[in-house]
């Protein structure tokens, strides 16, 4: 797929809306809707790659979870070791076996599920978390996952078009799976 310049312009006005929001709440309440915009362009992305390939009959979802896991486990992975090393020397015991929790549950990509049974994510204590972000990076993560067994499953059954419409017509059906 070439580099689209709109939807890297949809990711700046994600970035500046989610970091206008931390920084001056006041300024745009709504600041979370750029998780929202980077979803619905991950979304389209993902389906943009899965349907070509299954187009061209070259699907394949091994090679699939590894290219999505070499975009985003190594960065993910330096955060966590830098994180944990100066939490080593900044946090008191009981913190930082929190954090390693947090590590470990951001590394497993299921920090979404976590952090929710932990605290609301407005809690004055979340501010401490400092991996609270993976949260929005573990539901892509699983996104990733099942998303593209069940196109390879429909392309099996069904045409390039017929799957175009189930996924448009089913997309909000879908998302429930991720709302946590």
């Amino acid at each position: 797929m070439q580099f689209r310049e709109d939807i890297n312009m949809l990711r700046a006005i994600a970035v500046i809306a989610v970091v206008l929001f931390h920084f001056y709440p006041e300024l745009l309440p709504g600041g979370f809707i750029g998780v929202d915009i980077f979803f619905v362009i991950s979304g389209f992305l993902m389906t943009s790659i899965i349907m070509e390939a299954i187009k061209q009959q070259k699907f394949s979802i091994i090679d699939f979870y590894l290219n999505r896991a070499y975009r985003i486990i190594p960065a993910l992975a330096v955060l966590c070791l830098v994180l944990l090393a100066l939490g080593w020397f900044w946090l008191t015991t009981v913190d930082y076996m929190l954090l390693g929790k947090h590590v470990a549950s951001s590394i497993s990509f299921i920090s979404n599920f976590i952090y929710r049974l932990e605290a609301g994510y407005f809690d004055t204590t979340s501010k401490e978390k400092w991996l609270l972000h993976t949260w929005s990076l573990s539901i892509e993560w699983q996104f990733y996952i099942i998303y593209p067994i069940v196109l390879s499953f429909l392309a099996k059954r069904y045409s390039l078009k017929t799957i175009k419409n189930i996924v448009l017509l089913g997309g909000d059906k879908f998302s429930f799976m991720f709302n946590c």
